[in-house]
């Protein structure tokens, strides 16, 4: 198999962890004065919160060596920039609660595109993508503190897409999605920096266009919003949830900003828990919008992750970037990127397990009040893969410019 360019790069980048770490992928974690150094904290030695901070970065160490001493295991938990974070700030960065709500029925809004849920007669798909190289993923961003995945994982989305089938560099900016985009049914948070989903923002983005990210810039906070979003109805109303959680092709309507301001003609939400879908839309389309369990995401430094309970809590929104295979390792994965700053991960992605069976390794989310919940919605959803990853899949349609 010819493999990609990144993964490449990723092989590069694990001997040279693995010549770090030695032969059992372990070394020694730094001094908590030394940890506090490098990532610029202000604690005061003797202060109750540098007390604290300590205790936190000590459990965290101790859990990173415990799961470094699993065998035959595929990654490595390391140190990072979140490993003094409470529990309860890991969970507002991860910020992110899904679109589980009332269905009724399969597709809304029909499109004369062809749904990624029709596969009869469909092409073969490749053994490995990657759209690592293009220049909207070249740059790792960074939400902060701000539970505002699910933008940046919309805008990615957008600018990736838009650069493969439009072909220009246009960028987009989540701090307008995380100022405008209205929560009505507290669809994954209140809103903004609470949480939201993908489908409100790229229904918001087809709806009224999307300001480029040198305009609005992000803060990592919740502003005002500078549209007048009552002069084509709101977003996220009584009328447009049912709609909006439903599968299929959602397509631009005669108001819609997004077709001439750049191209955007519908989104789509994949069918649910489907493997080849997931896979056909990558190949197809382009990056991919996610939806993952994360909670045991943050002490993960390289490999292929597998570490996911198989009830997983969907809570986090990513970018599906490519899929591959790792012959070292022997195991396939889902190439994901994060938004947890380039010094996360294998500098801001992680590969997670894949396995050809992932439609039938499901288990059950029992708390989509926590995690994937819309005012009304299930008591509890099927989710299947590792992490959940084939649960809910969201990527926009752009008009394709030859």
């Amino acid at each position: 198999m010819v493999r990609t360019q990144f993964v490449l790069e990723l092989f590069a980048l694990q001997i040279a962890i693995g010549d770090a770490f030695g032969p059992s992928g372990r070394r020694p974690a730094p001094a908590f004065t030394s940890f506090i150094q490098q990532y610029n904290r202000e604690y005061r030695e003797g202060s109750d919160e540098y007390d604290h901070r300590r205790a936190i970065y000590e459990k965290r160490v101790n859990e990173a060596d415990q799961l470094n001493l699993r065998p035959r295991r595929l990654w490595t938990a390391g140190i990072n920039h979140l490993t003094d974070w409470t529990d309860e700030e890991l969970r507002r960065l991860r910020g992110w609660k899904g679109v589980a709500g009332p269905r009724v029925g399969t597709v809304s809004r029909h499109s004369a595109a062809m749904s990624l849920r029709q596969t009869a007669r469909a092409s073969p798909l490749p053994e490995e993508i990657s759209w690592a190289h293009l220049n909207a993923t070249s740059s790792i961003r960074n939400q902060g503190s701000c539970g505002s995945c699910w933008a940046i994982a919309s805008v990615l989305s957008l600018e990736a897409n838009n650069e493969i089938h439009q072909k220009n560099g246009r960028t987009f900016s989540a701090q307008e999605l995380v100022n405008c985009v209205p929560n009505n049914h507290h669809c994954g948070g209140s809103g903004g920096c609470d949480g939201a989903t993908v489908e409100l923002a790229l229904d918001y983005a087809l709806k009224y266009g999307l300001s480029d990210n040198a305009d609005t810039p992000y803060a990592g906070v919740d502003l005002k919003c500078s549209k007048d979003l009552s002069l084509l109805g709101g977003v996220g109303g009584t009328d447009d949830l049912e709609k909006i959680v439903a599968a299929g092709v959602h397509s631009a309507s005669e108001n819609s900003q997004g077709p001439s301001a750049f191209g955007l003609v519908g989104w789509e939400r994949l069918p649910e828990n489907r493997y080849e879908p997931l896979m056909r839309a990558v190949v197809e389309h382009g990056p991919v919008a996610v939806s993952v369990s994360a909670t045991a995401w943050s002490s993960y430094m390289q490999g292929i992750f597998d570490h996911c309970d198989t009830d997983a809590v969907i809570d986090h929104a990513v970018t599906l970037i490519g899929y591959g295979k790792d012959d070292d390792l022997k195991e396939k994965f889902w190439l994901i990127q994060n938004s947890w700053g380039s010094d996360w991960g294998e500098h801001g992605h992680i590969r997670i397990l894949r396995r050809d069976s992932d439609e039938t390794e499901c288990g059950v989310d029992h708390q989509p009040d926590v995690g994937t919940g819309c005012d009304g919605g299930p008591t509890q959803v099927p989710v299947c893969g590792m992490c959940g990853i084939l649960y809910d899949s969201v990527v926009p349609h752009f008009a394709k410019v030859e």
